[in-house]
């Protein structure tokens, strides 16, 4: 099953036509250390989002201190914080709308698409993970948004008993008065009820293991467009990064404020 999910995933990225690509940089302080990470973080962030014939395509990864080597050693004492990570992953959707060739939805609900996403990472050098989600994609059409999309999916993780699930969403707002007052408000949120690996057989779905919140709103400020009149090339802002049950681990928050420059292809 899985094997043929990946499959579709290469077949799918081979007929993208229309593409936007961006590398972003971000610098936070405050993160947990006692995950076995370091309080301050540089992350670059690569995304490419292509829409095709049938849907669209999203790819991304964090690669948090590109440039550093720890070295880390967990044997030394007095070298205990990691900081070198990397996670991302791929999304397709298949618009239902343009595969039947009738419009599926209605009101403020303009399609319905199939979902499909491999997610996957590393962590403290010596641990690597791999999610798989599957289910439904629902765009919206609200009033001040660039867009609004909402998704429900199966949480696939093969180190885990079952499956989990999880709804999640992304927005994107943008106010424009003039080429040097431009700002855009964008991002995303991740929240399970349940993991599939719980600790209630009798009652999974109000055990608290495996529960976690995750959003990461962005407000960037449009400088290219300042400096070049061309816009969504050169942004500068913040992002407000908040987890409840960092890595799914129970009273283990986190809520950093990064700053941040995105390019953009």
């Amino acid at each position: 099953m899985r094997n043929k999910l990946l499959a579709a995933f290469l077949g799918l990225t081979l007929g993208t036509s229309a593409y936007a690509v961006s590398v972003s940089l971000l610098k936070g302080n405050g993160f947990r250390d006692d995950l076995g990470y370091r309080e301050d973080k540089t992350t670059m962030t690569i995304e490419n989002f292509s829409m095709w014939e049938l849907g669209t395509v999203f790819f991304y990864y964090d690669i948090t201190e590109p440039t550093t080597d720890d070295g880390q050693d967990f044997n030394d004492a007095n070298n205990t914080k990691y900081s070198n990570q990397f996670f991302g992953g791929i999304s397709t959707t298949l618009s239902f709308s343009k595969m039947t060739g009738k419009q599926v939805g209605y009101g403020a609900l303009k399609d319905v698409s199939l979902r499909l996403e491999i997610e996957n990472g590393s962590g403290n050098g010596n641990f690597n993970f791999q999610n798989y989600f599957y289910g439904l994609n629902y765009d919206l059409a609200v009033p001040g948004f660039d867009f609004v999309s909402l998704n429900t999916v199966l949480r696939d993780n093969p180190n885990d008993r079952g499956v989990g699930f999880q709804i999640g969403g992304f927005w994107q707002m943008t106010h424009e008065w003039n080429h040097w007052s431009r700002f855009k408000f964008t991002g995303f949120f991740a929240a399970s009820p349940w993991n599939g690996d719980q600790d209630s057989d009798a009652n999974p779905f109000f055990s608290k293991n495996g529960r976690y919140l995750t959003t990461q709103p962005q407000l960037l400020y449009d400088l290219g467009y300042g400096l070049f009149n061309k816009k969504d090339r050169i942004e500068i802002g913040f992002e407000y990064a908040y987890f409840l049950n960092r890595f799914q681990q129970k009273d283990k928050d986190e809520k950093v404020l990064q700053y941040m420059t995105k390019i953009s292809f």
